[in-house]
C-alpha cells in the first residue's frame, strides 16, 4: 500500500484528479500511559480482560472507576477508542457480579446498542445477563429481559415510551438499579438533550420510589462543557474525567478543494461527486476506507457511482450504510467490515458513534459535518487499531466549510462548541410532568427535581383538565398514556402524519409541514420523490403520490416577529446586542419550483394557508442610525447578507445548525426603532443556543464578515450569504453592504457586557 502521507499529493499531481490540497499536516504518534486499579477486579473479570489483550488500564480509564465505584456522578470526555466503554463496564460488571446490582445503558441508536451488546458478552461471564430492550424487541421476549436480566441496553425513546410507563413490570430491576450510563452525550442537544434531561429525572424519581439511588456515567466526544451539560442532562453535579492517555498512531489530515465550476457565481464542483472519486481511488489502491456523507441520499448516490466505476470485481469491495436498512443488513455490513471483506463503506453519521468497525485505514468527509466535535469523531473512525491513518476533509459550497479551509489552523486548535440544552422550557417541562403524573402523582416534593417551574406547569395542565387534584397529589385524569403523544425529537405541538397511498412514510411537526409539505412541494423520502397533493389540516395529514420530478420546491415565508422580554445586552462594537424572549408567527405564501442541476426558477405558486406562531429565544443586533454605511436601497440586503452570514457562522459557538434556528432583518422594527437583525430559535421554547451566542457575539460577527470578505464569488453565494432555507428565496442580498456595515459595527469592538 502506497505510503498514506504520499496520496493527497499524488492526487495533486494526478491530471484526472480535480481540486487542491488546501492543506495538509500530521498529528503526531501518541503512546499510551498506563495505571493500576486499587483493588484490582475480581479474578473471573482480570482473566477475561487479560484474554482480550487487556492486562492494564489506562490512566484515565483508572481515575473514571474509581470515581464511579465511590456512586461519584462522572462524565467520561476523550476521543474514539480511548476505552471509554471499557471504563464503565468493568463498575458495571464488578455490580453485577457482587450479586446485588444491576445497570441500564443509553444509546443514541440502536446499531450502538447492538455493537455493546457484543461487547458485554464478549466477556463471557455466565452471571452478566446483558440484553437490548428497543423498538426491534420482540414482544413475547420483553417478559423474559425483565425478569431475568441485570444489564439493559436501550435507547432515551424506549425508555420514555415504553419501560418509565410501564414501571411496575422494571421493580425489581429499579430497586437494584446501581448504574445508569448515558452513551455519546454529545449527540443528546437541543430539543432532544432537552427531552432527556427530563426522561431522566423522570427515572430519578421512580429509582427513588423503589429505593434506589444509581450513579450516572456519561461518556462524550471532546466538547467545550462537559460539566454542565452533564449536570444538566443528570439533574446534579458530575465529576469531569477529561484526559486521554490512550495511544495513537501518526494521523495525516488533508483539507481538499473542489474546483470551481463557475467563480463569479461562487459555484464549485460538488463535494458529494469529488469524494466519489477520492474514494474510488482509495479502494483501488487498497486502503480500507470510510466515507461520511451529509445525507441518507448523498450516501445512496456515492455507493452508485463508485459501485459503477469499480466494475464487477470491485463492486463487492464497498458496500452503504444509513439508518432506514433493515437491521440484518445493518449487521451483515458491521461484519464484512470488521472482517476486513469490505474495502470500504459510505455512510452518514449512523458510524460517526462508537461502533467497532475494525481496521480502517482513511476516513472521507463529505463536507465539514458541523461541528469541530463531529469532525474529530469521524477522524477517529480511521486509525482506530492505533496505525496510521489519512483523513480527508472534502470542503463543500456552506459558508462553514469555506471558513476552515480560509483558516485551517481553526479547524485544529479551535476549542470544541457547546452542547446545549434548555431544562427551563416550559412546553417540554410541560410534556414530562404530564408523564410523570401518570407514573406515579406528583407532589410539592417534585420541585426538587423539576425545578420551581413545576407548579405553574402542574397549574396549566389542571387547567386543561390532564391532571386532578386528590389526596393532596396530582394525578393524570386522561385515559390515554402521554408519553405516547410526545416526539422527543420535537418541541411539542401538532404532529402530520404522510400519507402516500394510505401508507404511512413519517411525521413532520406542524410548522414544517408547512414549509415542506404544502400543497405541490416535492417531498423526499429514503431518496425516492413524492410531490405533495392535499394538506389537511383538520385530520393533520399530508397525502402524496411517488413521480419523479425535474425539479425541487422552496417556500416563500412572511414572518413578524414581536420581542416579550429582554434579559441581557452588551455591546458588541459600536451596535448593541440583546437577548431575549420573542413571539415568531410566519406564514408560507407561495412556492418556486427550481430546475434540479441549475436553479432555474420554472414557477412561482401563490399558497393560502394559516399562520404557524410561537415562543422562543432570540438574541438581536440594533444598527444605530448613524452606524449604517449603505444607502436606504442597499440596507434591506446589506441587513439579509448579514443575517445569513451570522447563521451560517453559529456552528462555530454552538452545536447546532441552520434548521435549528431562523433569522428576521429588516431597516425598521416597531419594537427596536431601528435596523434590527434577529437570530431566533427554532422551537418552542428555545433549546439553549440563543445565550451561547449571545456571549460570543463579536466573534459571531468577526466570523461573519470574514466569511463574507474572503468569498470570490460577484454578489453572493451559498458559500457566504446565500442560505438554502431562506424563506424569501434569498433576496434582496447585498454582499458588499453587509461587509461594509459589519465592518463598521466591529470598528470600536469591545464587547463589554452593559448588564
Amino acid at each position: 500500500m502506497t505510503d498514506l502521507a504520499e496520496i493527497p499529493r499524488e492526487w495533486e499531481a494526478d491530471p484526472d484528479i480535480d481540486g487542491e490540497l488546501a492543506d495538509l499536516r500530521c498529528l503526531p504518534e501518541r503512546g499510551a500511559v498506563h495505571a493500576d486499579l486499587d483493588p484490582p477486579p475480581p479474578p473471573v473479570l482480570a482473566t477475561r480482560l487479560a484474554e482480550q489483550g487487556i492486562p492494564r488500564l489506562y490512566r484515565h480509564q483508572v481515575r473514571a472507576v474509581n470515581l464511579l465505584r465511590r456512586g461519584t456522578d462522572t462524565v467520561m470526555v476523550a476521543g474514539t477508542a480511548s476505552g471509554k466503554t471499557l471504563a464503565y463496564q468493568i463498575p458495571v460488571v464488578e455490580a453485577v457480579l457482587a450479586g446485588d446490582g444491576t445497570a441500564l445503558a443509553l444509546y443514541p441508536t440502536k446499531a450502538l446498542a447492538q455493537d455493546q451488546l457484543r461487547s458485554f458478552r464478549d466477556f463471557a461471564i455466565p452471571d452478566v445477563r446483558a440484553h437490548t430492550y428497543d423498538g426491534d424487541t420482540p414482544t413475547d421476549e420483553r417478559a423474559r429481559i425483565r425478569r431475568r436480566a441485570n444489564v439493559v441496553l436501550t435507547n432515551p425513546d424506549m425508555l420514555h415510551v415504553g419501560i418509565l410507563p410501564h414501571h411496575g413490570g422494571w421493580a425489581d430491576f429499579l430497586h437494584r438499579l446501581r448504574y445508569v450510563v448515558v452513551d455519546e452525550m454529545h449527540t443528546l442537544r437541543g430539543i432532544f438533550g432537552t427531552h432527556v434531561a427530563f426522561i431522566l429525572r423522570r427515572l430519578r424519581r421512580l429509582c427513588a420510589h423503589y429505593g434506589s439511588d444509581p450513579t450516572f456515567v456519561f461518556t462524550s466526544a471532546t466538547i467545550g462543557n462537559p460539566a454542565e451539560l452533564a449536570a444538566s442532562l443528570a439533574g446534579r453535579p458530575v465529576e469531569v474525567v477529561d484526559e486521554d492517555v490512550s495511544p495513537r498512531g501518526e494521523q495525516w489530515v488533508a483539507l481538499w478543494e473542489p474546483p470551481f465550476t463557475d467563480q463569479e457565481a461562487g459555484r464549485r464542483r460538488s463535494a458529494t461527486t469529488m469524494a466519489t472519486d477520492l474514494w474510488v481511488d482509495l479502494v483501488r489502491r487498497g486502503v480500507h476506507t470510510i466515507v461520511f456523507t451529509r445525507s441518507r441520499k448523498a450516501t445512496e448516490l456515492i455507493y452508485r457511482w463508485a459501485a459503477d466505476r469499480l466494475g464487477p470485481q470491485g463492486r463487492d469491495l464497498v458496500a452503504p450504510y444509513r439508518a432506514g436498512y433493515l437491521a440484518a443488513q445493518r449487521r451483515d455490513v458491521e461484519r464484512r467490515l470488521f472482517s476486513g471483506e469490505l474495502k470500504g463503506v459510505v455512510a452518514t453519521n449512523a458510524l460517526e458513534l462508537g461502533i467497532d468497525v475494525g481496521d480502517l485505514d482513511a476516513a472521507i468527509l463529505t463536507g465539514f459535518p458541523g461541528t469541530i466535535s463531529a469532525f474529530r469523531q469521524q477522524a477517529g473512525r480511521a486509525g482506530r487499531r492505533r496505525h496510521d491513518s489519512l483523513v480527508v476533509l472534502v470542503a463543500g459550497e456552506d459558508a462553514l466549510d469555506q471558513y476552515f479551509i480560509s483558516h485551517p489552523d481553526e479547524l485544529f486548535d479551535r476549542p470544541p462548541e457547546q452542547v446545549v440544552v434548555n431544562p427551563s422550557n416550559p412546553f417540554v417541562l410541560e410534556a414530562h410532568v404530564g408523564c410523570a403524573a401518570y407514573e406515579l402523582p406528583l407532589s410539592l416534593d417534585d420541585r426538587d427535581l423539576f425545578g420551581p417551574e413545576l407548579e405553574e406547569a402542574a397549574a396549566r395542565l389542571v387547567n386543561r383538565g390532564d391532571l386532578r387534584l386528590r389526596d393532596g397529589k396530582l394525578h393524570w385524569a386522561r385515559r390515554h398514556r402521554p408519553a405516547r403523544a410526545i416526539d422527543i425529537r420535537t418541541a411539542g405541538g401538532r404532529r402530520y402524519t404522510i400519507l402516500a397511498d394510505g401508507r404511512p412514510l413519517g411525521v413532520l411537526d406542524e410548522a414544517r409541514a408547512f414549509r415542506d409539505a404544502h400543497p405541490g412541494a416535492v417531498y423526499l423520502h429514503q431518496g425516492d420523490t413524492y410531490v405533495v397533493e392535499h394538506l389537511d389540516t383538520r385530520a393533520g395529514e399530508v397525502r402524496v403520490r411517488a413521480e419523479d420530478v425535474g425539479f425541487y420546491t422552496q417556500p416563500k415565508q412572511e414572518k413578524d416577529l414581536q420581542i416579550l422580554d429582554e434579559e441581557a445586552d452588551r455591546t458588541v462594537g459600536r451596535a448593541p446586542l440583546r437577548l431575549g424572549r420573542v413571539r415568531v408567527e410566519s406564514r408560507v405564501v407561495a412556492y418556486q419550483q427550481r430546475k434540479i442541476g441549475s436553479g432555474e426558477v420554472l414557477d412561482t405558486i401563490p399558497l393560502d394557508l394559516p399562520p404557524t406562531a410561537f415562543v422562543t429565544q432570540s438574541f438581536w443586533l440594533t444598527v444605530p442610525d448613524g452606524l449604517v454605511t449603505v444607502d436606504d436601497g442597499e440596507l434591506p440586503g446589506a441587513l439579509h447578507a448579514a443575517e445569513h452570514a451570522m447563521i451560517a457562522m453559529l456552528p462555530l459557538a454552538a452545536v447546532c445548525d441552520r434548521w435549528d434556528v431562523g433569522g428576521l432583518s429588516t431597516p425598521w422594527h416597531p419594537d427596536t426603532g431601528q435596523a434590527t437583525i434577529f437570530v431566533y430559535e427554532a422551537y418552542p421554547g428555545g433549546a439553549g443556543i440563543s445565550p451561547v451566542a449571545f456571549t460570543v457575539g463579536a466573534d459571531l460577527l468577526r466570523a461573519a464578515v470574514e466569511a463574507i470578505r474572503r468569498c470570490p464569488c460577484t454578489s453572493g453565494c451559498p458559500s457566504c450569504v446565500q442560505s438554502p432555507k431562506c424563506g424569501n428565496f434569498n433576496e434582496p442580498l447585498s454582499k458588499d453592504g453587509a461587509v461594509r456595515l459589519l465592518d463598521t459595527i466591529l470598528s470600536a469592538d469591545t464587547g463589554k457586557r452593559r448588564r
